[in-house]
């Protein structure tokens, strides 16, 4: 069996900024049109994950102070394919930006063809962890590679570690999230809340269809917006609680990206560092610190710095 040198799992914005960044690696994607979910995990499967549903959305204050490594400066500048835009003319709200494609102002989205490296449809179910490779096992069949990286959503993650014996169904597991929820655009505060504003035309959209093709250009105001405390709370949970637990919540009004994940207290990325070296992930739960509102900013900086 020919040994890959560098494997990804996932086909989202990680996996993108992975892909453009590290040319020659190889690509596993499930590519089924599901939605994985549990608790305050909320999870699309198929290319482009969760920011192909939400649109790419970026806070702007965030990504200047990120904007001051070079790395990350000159990757959002030269990337060949995204570059972020404005959408509202409001001197309040236009801290929030957004991923558009490059030389139009469409909503960015990953699509196959975005990636340079070859995509394998087949999802891995479970890792074997050797001295010098990696087995990635799937329902079809086994892989081996010399290096991982795991670009897929905190709850995918937390059920490969447990179907690879790596965690117990006993282990607890820790995040920090906020809550989200839509309001009229009256007497905001700025100071407690972060606020992304919504048309009634978007917010009908994205209910009805899951996704919008592009902003309205020039909007001034909008009588909707979207709001984020800027507060968080803390999940403690064991594995089996949030692998059993099933969510009937509408997804409008989750924030969906748990940072801090730590298993029986152990951040994240320490716990996979002391599983193997040769893996490393990438994931909201990546984040020390809890963000209210857009976190793509993060996510492309994560996926191309750490």
């Amino acid at each position: 069996m020919k040994i890959i040198n560098h494997s990804i799992l996932g086909s989202g914005l990680s996996a993108l900024v992975k892909d453009i960044n590290k040319s020659n690696s190889t690509i596993f994607s499930n590519n089924n049109d599901v939605i994985n979910k549990s608790y305050k995990f909320y999870e699309y499967q198929k290319i482009g994950g969760n920011s192909n549903i939400w649109g790419g959305y970026v806070n702007f204050e965030r990504y200047k102070y990120l904007l001051k490594n070079k790395k990350y400066r000159n990757f959002m500048k030269y990337n060949p394919l995204f570059e972020v835009k404005e959408f509202i003319d409001n001197k309040n709200l236009n801290y929030t930006h957004y991923l558009s494609e490059k030389k139009n102002g469409r909503i960015f989205r990953v699509k196959n063809s975005n990636f340079k490296s070859k995509i394998i449809d087949d999802k891995i179910l479970k890792l074997i962890i050797e001295k010098n490779k990696i087995i990635l096992k799937s329902k079809k069949k086994n892989y081996k590679t010399k290096f991982l990286s795991i670009c897929i959503g905190n709850l995918g993650l937390i059920e490969l570690l447990h179907n690879s014996k790596l965690i117990k169904g006993s282990d607890v597991i820790s995040f920090y999230d906020g809550i989200c929820s839509y309001n009229l655009n009256l007497f905001l505060n700025h100071n407690k809340s972060y606020y992304i504003p919504m048309t009634l035309g978007e917010i009908s959209k994205k209910l009805i269809y899951g996704k919008i093709i592009g902003y309205k250009k020039n909007i001034s105001n909008t009588l909707i917006v979207q709001k984020f405390p800027k507060s968080s709370f803390k999940n403690s949970q064991t594995v089996n609680e949030i692998l059993k637990f099933k969510s009937n919540h509408i997804r409008f009004f989750l924030s969906n990206h748990p940072a801090n994940l730590k298993i029986n207290n152990v951040p994240i990325k320490r716990f996979i560092k002391n599983i193997s070296t040769k893996i490393h992930v990438y994931c909201s739960g990546m984040n020390i610190k809890y963000r209210a509102g857009p976190i793509s900013q993060d996510i492309i900086f994560n996926a191309l710095i750490k």
